[in-house]
C-alpha cells in the first residue's frame, strides 16, 4: 500500500483587486458563518484543516488539500451556499499553491496587500480567523503553525518598519493634527459636526485615545444619538451648535451640508467667551463646513480637506518608500516557515520513496526460487540503497525552502507515489 500523500497547502479567494464589490459583498462571512463554512469544507472531505480570513475588502479560505484541484469543488459549493452561478463565483477569484499561499498569507498580515498600505486592522483580523477555526476544531498542525507565523511576519513589519506610522485616512490625519495642537486630548473638549462615516471615524480615534469629553452633533438627532451611544459620547441639539461652540477646544466638520454650518462670526464669539484660548477648526467636508474667514481669527487653527490631503499622500509616499524592506521580511520570514514544513513533507516522501523500492525488490525476489530469495536479498538490499543514498542526501541538504517543495513533489510524481504500489 502506497504512504499517504502529505496535503497541499493553498488559498482561494475575493479580494478588492480581483473581484468586484457585488460577488464580494456576496461571499463576505460573519464569525458565524466562517465556523459554519469551516465545517461544510472539512465534513465534505475538501479539506483537513482550514482557516478563513473574512473583512469588507477580502474572503480568503486557506486550507491543506488533498489535491489543488479541490479549489474547483470548494468555490462550487461556496458558489451554491451564497446563492452565486459557477460563472459568478468564479468571476474575480484568485488561487496560490504551496509557497505562494505562504507569500500571499504574510503579505497580508504585513498589510502589504491592503487597499490602504500597512493597514493595522488586517493583523487582528488574521489573528481572529486563527482563533475562529481553533474554536472550531479546524486549525490544526499546520494551519496553527502558519497563521502565528503569519502574525508574526505582520508584528516584525510593523516594529521594523514605518509602513503602518503615517496617517492615511483624513480623519486619522486630522486626528493627529489635534494631538499636535493639544497634546493628550483626554481634558479637551471634541465636538463632531455629522455622523456620517468621517465623523463617526474621527469620534473612534478619539474615544480609542481616551477624550473624556467627546460631543457629537446631527441634523438628524436620532442618528447622532445613536453615534453617541455607541461611542459613550454626549449628544447636541443640532440647534445648540453655534451657542455652546465656545465650550470646545476642537470642532471637526464632517457634514453634507451645502452650505457652510460654522459661520465666521460664530467663531468670533466663540473665541471671546474662551478668553482667545486655542481652538482648532477640522473642515472634513465638501462643500466646506467652516466658513474660510475663521482662519483669519486669533489663536484659531483651521485645516480644510485640501491640506489634509496633501498630508495624505505625502503619507502615502513615506509608507510606500518601506515597502522593499517589508518584502524582504515577508520572504525571510517565508523562508524559515518553508524550511519547517518542508522537513515536516520530507518524511513522508523519503518513507514513500523507500517503500517503493522496497516493494519492488520483494516483486523481483519472489520470482525466484525459494531458495535462492535470502541469498540475493543483501544484494539487492545493497543496490537500494546507494541508489537512494544521493537523492536523499541532495535532498535534504537543499538550502531553498521552495525548491526542497518542489523537489519532493516531483519525486512523488516520477516515482507515483501517490499511486498503488507496483504488483
Amino acid at each position: 500500500m502506497s504512504g499517504a500523500r502529505e496535503a497541499q497547502l493553498a488559498v482561494l479567494g475575493w479580494n478588492f483587486r480581483s473581484a468586484q464589490e457585488h460577488v464580494r459583498e456576496r461571499v463576505a462571512f460573519t464569525p458565524d458563518e466562517v465556523r459554519e463554512g469551516l465545517q461544510r469544507l472539512l465534513e465534505g472531505g475538501l479539506l483537513s484543516e482550514g482557516v478563513i480570513v473574512s473583512t469588507c475588502h477580502r474572503s480568503e479560505i486557506y486550507g491543506l488539500l488533498e489535491t489543488p484541484e479541490n479549489t474547483h469543488e470548494i468555490a462550487r459549493r461556496v458558489g451554491e451556499w451564497r446563492g452565486l452561478s459557477p460563472a459568478q463565483i468564479e468571476e474575480g477569484i484568485f488561487r496560490r499553491e504551496g509557497p505562494e499561499a505562504v507569500r500571499h498569507l504574510f503579505r497580508v498580515a504585513a498589510g502589504l496587500d491592503s487597499m490602504a498600505l500597512g493597514e493595522t486592522e488586517i493583523l487582528g483580523q488574521v489573528r481572529q480567523a486563527l482563533e475562529i477555526a481553533r474554536e472550531a476544531g479546524t486549525s490544526r498542525a499546520i494551519l496553527h503553525r502558519l497563521f502565528e507565523w503569519a502574525v508574526a511576519t505582520g508584528k516584525r513589519v510593523r516594529s521594523e518598519t514605518e509602513i503602518a506610522v503615517h496617517p492615511l485616512s483624513i480623519a486619522s490625519i486630522a486626528f493627529e493634527l489635534a494631538t499636535r495642537v493639544f497634546g493628550d486630548l483626554r481634558d479637551n473638549t471634541a465636538l463632531i459636526l455629522g455622523a456620517g462615516e468621517t465623523g463617526a471615524l474621527f469620534a473612534r480615534h478619539a474615544g480609542e485615545a481616551g477624550v473624556r469629553n467627546l460631543v457629537i452633533a446631527n441634523r438628524t438627532a436620532k442618528r447622532g444619538e445613536d453615534l453617541a451611544a455607541r461611542l459613550g459620547a454626549t449628544p447636541m441639539p443640532w440647534e445648540d451648535v453655534a451657542e455652546q461652540l465656545h465650550t470646545a477646544d476642537v470642532v471637526v466638520g464632517a457634514t453634507s451640508s451645502p452650505t457652510a454650518i460654522v459661520r465666521r462670526e460664530h467663531v468670533e464669539a466663540a473665541m471671546r467667551r474662551r478668553r482667545n484660548r486655542p481652538m482648532l477648526l477640522l473642515d472634513l467636508a465638501v462643500p466646506g463646513d467652516i466658513e474660510p474667514g475663521a482662519r483669519e481669527i486669533y489663536n484659531v487653527f483651521a485645516y480644510a480637506l485640501n491640506d489634509l490631503e496633501e498630508v495624505a499622500r505625502e503619507n502615502r509616499q513615506r509608507r510606500s518608500r518601506e515597502i522593499p524592506v517589508a518584502e524582504g521580511i515577508v520572504e525571510d520570514e517565508m523562508r524559515k516557515f518553508l524550511g519547517w514544513y518542508g522537513n515536516l513533507t520530507l518524511v513522508p516522501t523519503l518513507a514513500s520513496l523507500r517503500r517503493r523500492f522496497e516493494t519492488s525488490r520483494d516483486a523481483e525476489l519472489d520470482r525466484l526460487p525459494a531458495g535462492e530469495r535470502e541469498r540475493f536479498r543483501a544484494f539487492a538490499d545493497a543496490i537500494s540503497r546507494r541508489l537512494l543514498r544521493d537523492p536523499v542526501r541532495r535532498l535534504k541538504g537543499d538550502e531553498d525552502p521552495a525548491r526542497k517543495l518542489e523537489r519532493a513533489e516531483a519525486l512523488r510524481f516520477l516515482f507515483d507515489l501517490d499511486g498503488p504500489d507496483e504488483e
